[in-house]
């Protein structure tokens, strides 16, 4: 328990200083993320391609996966290689997903409205300021990858503070098994020896 102990404040002290620099840094911080994206597609291109080499001899859709694998790697290198072009790539996805999304937010109201759901106007608003945020997302990247930043610093402050209050939780969960034990072990005690 000692050492579950000390590696949840070790791993929440960092978490929480990782955090902060990504906060107050939010730029270089989305520049590092977008980095660590190019270079994991790398990884996992030359993984599939060692996986797809092997497999031609007993897979017969095994030339698909060697193709993909190299397309990853070369997108991989691209990516690893040029932060701007990854910067870029990073707010791209994210801007389509959220516009994408939006749209998808605005046809479902219609659906709801059509089913008399009385509300399906929020929806259709909601999905509207979607789209809104995903053309803006597209138009103003370098405003998309310091808010993206800012967002990834947060996400990592939130996963030390919760690390904290886990720490906190255990401990009042591990003195209260010793008090149950120490409470059994009277009662035993008083049990074993009746009073006269």
């Amino acid at each position: 328990m000692k050492r579950i102990n000390i590696y949840l404040i070790i791993t929440a002290l960092l978490l929480i200083v990782l955090g902060v620099v990504c906060i107050v840094n939010p730029g270089a911080s989305f520049a590092s993320a977008a980095w660590l994206m190019g270079l994991l597609i790398l990884i996992s291109g030359i993984s599939s391609l060692i996986f797809g080499l092997r497999a031609q001899a007993f897979l017969p859709n095994a030339g698909s996966t060697t193709l993909l694998a190299v397309f990853q790697i070369v997108v991989g290198t691209m990516l690893a290689t040029n932060i701007l072009a990854s910067e870029v790539a990073l707010i791209v996805v994210f801007a389509m997903w959220v516009l994408f999304e939006g749209i998808s937010l605005a046809v479902l109201s219609i659906d709801y409205k059509r089913g008399g759901y009385d509300r399906w106007w929020l929806m259709f608003l909601l999905g509207l300021c979607s789209i809104i945020l995903g053309f803006l997302a597209l138009r103003k990247p370098e405003t998309t990858g310091a808010f993206l930043g800012i967002l990834l610093g947060l996400g990592i402050l939130a996963n030390g503070i919760v690390r904290i209050v886990a720490f906190f939780g255990l401990r009042r969960i591990s003195n209260h098994i010793r008090d149950v034990k120490e409470s059994l072990t009277a009662t035993n005690i008083d049990n074993l020896n009746p009073q006269q």
